[in-house]
């Protein structure tokens, strides 16, 4: 079967549109050669990609299964474009990346500095999302590689993961909170307060209750639960809410003397970040630039971390 990207990018620009006019209107090309090139498609495939009502077009559900492969295909095709442009000279070198937006401000500003300040050659496009929209970016072939867990990429054989760095999680309050005795605190005492949590599925939600499990407690429910990481820092620091976040995520607030650490009598969880990328994709030049600078930074990221995992004091009672 002969697929053609050019009606692979018509199928997905009535997507977008959701009507053949609409479509064919953004396509500068008149509705009948656009249902024609829609037709030749759907018989390539052996089975109809949308269901026509009055008022549009929506997806069947062989056309929600394509749909995923055409997004693929599609960026991929773009890509093989930029890869040539820069192989010619016409076009500079260019990286896309995702991160984690817990680490984002701390790593990408030196990487970018850094690598400015030697040459102008290259297009960096940065973005900020959860480490399960990274992978989905990453199969689609939207970004080149991520920052990110890598728990959301397991068994995937597409995706591959190199470790990068390890950051200590911590459990966190506002200042003044009633839980700083001044004594290392018990799991279970932990249970007395209300609880902002990540989202579910988040893997910093997914080591916060690890820590519990392992400990023969059942984890914190969480009367809120939040996608963003300043929210869980903007409510903990005006309320009692208690929560886990990456040590970096409140350094900044730590020194304002708006959060704290709540000192466990047990050794915190660890989050591992990772390279992730596709595996059978390799890296262009830019890509591969960028990817040096963050991993020298990420080395010297560790010296953060220092003294903040070491083994508890011996806990009250």
């Amino acid at each position: 079967m002969d697929l053609n990207l050019r009606e692979i990018s018509y199928f997905l620009k009535i997507v977008d549109f959701g009507s053949l006019s609409g479509a064919a209107q953004a396509l500068s090309m008149n509705q009948p050669t656009l249902s024609r090139a829609l037709k030749r498609l759907e018989d390539k495939l052996g089975s109809e990609l949308f269901t026509r009502h009055a008022t549009g077009m929506d997806l069947t559900a062989f056309g929600a299964a394509f749909l995923a492969h055409a997004q693929v295909l599609q960026a991929d095709a773009n890509r093989t474009i930029e890869d040539l442009s820069m192989l010619t000279g016409s076009s500079k070198g260019a990286a896309r990346v995702g991160i984690v937006p817990s680490i984002a401000n701390y790593l990408m500003p030196p990487v970018v500095e850094s690598i400015f300040s030697k040459t102008q050659d290259i297009r960096i496009q940065i973005l900020e999302a959860s480490s399960i929209r990274l992978i989905s970016e990453i199969e689609m072939g939207n970004i080149d590689f991520a920052i990110s867990s890598a728990v959301h990429a397991q068994d995937n054989p597409s995706i591959s993961s190199t470790d990068l760095i390890r950051e200590p999680l911590r459990v966190v309050c506002r200042a003044g909170h009633p839980i700083l005795t001044g004594q290392p605190i018990h799991l279970a005492e932990l249970l007395n307060h209300p609880w902002i949590i990540p989202e579910k599925g988040n893997a910093i939600l997914l080591d916060l209750q690890k820590m519990f499990h392992q400990a023969g407690i059942e984890p914190p429910v969480g009367n809120i639960s939040a996608n963003s990481g300043n929210t869980l820092k903007a409510t903990v620091a005006r309320s009692n809410f208690l929560t886990m976040l990456p040590a970096l995520a409140t350094l900044w607030e730590e020194k304002q003397g708006l959060l704290c650490a709540v000192p466990l009598a047990v050794v915190p969880p660890q989050r591992q970040l990772c390279i992730v990328r596709r595996a059978a994709r390799p890296l262009l030049p830019a890509a591969n630039l960028v990817l040096a600078r963050i991993r020298r930074v990420a080395a010297s990221l560790t010296q953060e971390f220092d003294g903040i995992v070491a083994t508890p004091p011996k806990a009250r009672g």
